[in-house]
């Protein structure tokens, strides 16, 4: 840890307070400078100059502390540092009347270890500076802070974001933020901050992102009319029994019969990621980096260095809460005014409607073309607001089950879900939605009448296994000829605009490389704009750690997504098991999809 001496006013500076007391003029601090030259206290006094300046930093903020004192506070960070070097000495410099920019006063560092690194593009170091100096006189310094000074520094919010960088980098210890800090490399994982000592379930219910996710009946024009465990609350995609709501937003008569699906609402939540170690995917070929020791974390409200989780924010329109599939999508038919409880390979994709409801086999493309693109038809059709889940999406539900659990295996933390059955190679096999309605917005696993486990994560059913889900908002562009190890496609997401084999705009080039081939996950990419995303760059684990989730990726050119594994996939399933191997035009018996709801999309 670095230590200082005391400030030791320069002669210069001692003039300039004899000329303040003597009423001659005022001063003014202007700057602190960082030197790397060793010096020792019995030179400081006669110092007129600092040699060896690394760093210059303007002075953010001034304050007096008492008749006599003074508070300056300044920052100096690495983003432009292309060298490194030790800190050994700080200059506080100041105007004098007559003989201009003075060497007020020095400080030397005496541990020896105040050390800036150069900055290597990813991890940005600083050190905040406050010196406290006397002048003789506190009325008669000028405490005007320098525009340029809150240019530089990004004023003193991004000051205290620069700060809570560097807490995260230490380790946050406050109890209304919770984290986890995975060491992929050692296959560890350590429970930060609030999340310390706590065990994933009901110890969370208090934290609002956890136990305020809620099942919920959502009607077609987005309004929130019933919660589980109220009377009126439906899982059958109509309304039992008519719901008058006295005020709000929501605030009308709904009548028995009205269609609503069921959803779960999460509330926004703001996050953090900390990468403490990455590694270069391929030095000089741009592949990104992998995750080799990350921290992340949660908090229900804002917070200096935190973000709001892309989830919530739509084509830059934020939400308090988006609206989740409780349950894989089925089909709603439009001709017949009826929901389809059997998978009939009947889908209009001009007017039939994705769902999420109970008591219905999972749709697939067994024999409808129920491509990514055809199931986002069917999502837009129930009305404005409504998407099949996206990258953004999955990804929150993601990390919070991270958090919580302190793992990446879901099927070791809740249970392994509907994956042990064995494949009639010929037919959709999906178990029938809503064998967890008892549960309701906790998280857990049931065995339902054919003795097969079903899992919830906080009101998701199957959130992996049984029937696997497109996700969209995520194209994936692998070179040609891509057919061996080594080699790296490119992940472009979006989170409005959706459409398929294009990393246009709104798309976005994450600098996530996707690597070639299958296996166990042991690394994901990371990018520093995209550090939300839990895509794969590595498959060197096994089934249980560090990730315990499997990950396919073989044929070159666009490819699309799809999340989770299927009836008979077994451990190789999970929350984080991803198949990137598909074309846009692919549809299968195996493949299904879930809605979501996003209030932003409505009302543009």
């Amino acid at each position: 840890m670095a230590e200082f001496s005391k400030l030791v006013i320069t002669a210069k500076g001692q003039a300039l307070i004899a000329k303040m007391i003597a009423g001659v003029g005022n001063i003014e601090f202007t700057k602190v400078s960082a030197s790397s030259t060793t010096y020792t206290l019995s030179q400081l006094e006669a110092l007129t100059a600092l040699s060896n300046v690394k760093q210059t930093s303007l002075i953010s903020k001034k304050t007096i502390t008492n008749n006599v004192a003074i508070k300056l506070e300044a920052a100096f960070t690495n983003t432009d540092l292309t060298a490194g070097y030790n800190m050994k000495a700080l200059g506080l410099y100041a105007k004098d009347p007559d003989a201009g920019e003075i060497l007020y006063a020095v400080t030397i560092e005496t541990s020896g270890n105040c050390y800036m690194p150069p900055y290597n593009g990813i991890t940005v170091s600083g050190a905040y500076i406050q010196l406290v100096t006397t002048v003789g006189n506190a009325d008669s310094v000028n405490l005007k802070v320098d525009p340029a000074a809150v240019a530089t520094i990004g004023d003193i919010q991004e000051l205290e974001a620069k700060i809570a960088d560097l807490q995260a980098f230490v380790g946050y210890t406050d109890a209304h933020i919770y984290g986890v800090e995975v060491d992929f490399k050692n296959k560890k994982f350590t429970r930060l901050a609030g999340a310390f000592g706590k065990t994933g379930g009901h110890a969370f219910d208090s934290v609002h992102c956890f136990g305020g996710r809620r099942r919920c009946n959502v009607t077609n024009d987005g309004k929130v009319v019933a919660y589980y465990g109220e009377g009126a609350f439906s899982t059958t995609g109509k309304l039992a029994q008519s719901v008058t709501i006295e005020s709000g937003q929501y605030a009308g008569t709904y009548a028995a019969g009205t269609p609503v699906q069921v959803m779960v609402e999460q509330p926004k939540f703001y996050y953090k990621v900390v990468p403490l170690e990455t590694e270069i995917v391929t030095e000089g070929e741009n592949h990104g980096h992998y995750t080799r020791k990350i921290r992340y974390y949660i908090c229900d409200e804002p917070e200096a260095g935190f973000k709001v989780h892309p989830a919530f924010v739509e084509n830059g329109n934020e939400n308090d809460y988006i609206y989740l599939a409780a349950f894989e999508g089925s089909l709603w038919d439009a001709s017949a005014s009826a929901y389809i409880l059997d998978d009939a390979q009947v889908a209009d994709f001009s007017a039939d409607m994705l769902s999420s409801i109970a008591a219905v086999k999972p749709m697939s493309g067994l024999t409808q073309n129920l491509t990514r693109a055809n199931t986002r038809k069917l999502a837009n059709n129930r009305g404005k607001g409504w998407e099949q889940a996206y990258a953004a999406t999955v990804a929150a539900s993601q990390l919070l089950m991270l958090v919580e659990y302190a793992s990446f295996n879901m099927q070791s933390a809740i249970g392994n879900g509907a994956v042990s059955k064995t494949d009639d190679t010929s037919s959709n096999m999906a178990e029938y939605t809503g064998a967890t309605a008892t549960l309701g917005n906790d998280s857990g696993a049931v065995t339902n009448a054919n003795s097969i486990q079903t899992v919830s994560y906080r009101g998701e059913e199957n959130f992996w296994g049984n029937i696997w889900g497109w996700v969209d908002g995520m194209n994936i562009q692998n070179p040609t000829p891509f057919d061996a190890a080594g080699k790296f496609g490119r992940l472009y997401v979006a989170d409005h605009g959706f459409a398929d084999d294009t990393g246009n705009a709104p798309y976005q080039d994450t600098g996530i490389c996707p690597c070639y081939g299958e296996g166990c996950i042991s690394a994901f990419g990371y990018s520093e704009n995209f550090d939300w995303l839990f895509v794969p760059a590595e498959h060197n684990g096994n089934t249980a750690v560090p990730v315990g989730d499997y990950y396919w990726n073989y044929n070159a050119g666009w490819r699309v997504a799809r999340l989770g594994g299927k009836w008979s996939d077994g451990l190789i399933s999970g929350a984080f098991c991803w198949y990137l191997d598909d074309a846009a035009s692919y549809r299968y018996r195996s493949i299904g999809g879930r809605s979501v709801y996003i209030p932003s999309k409505k009302a543009a």
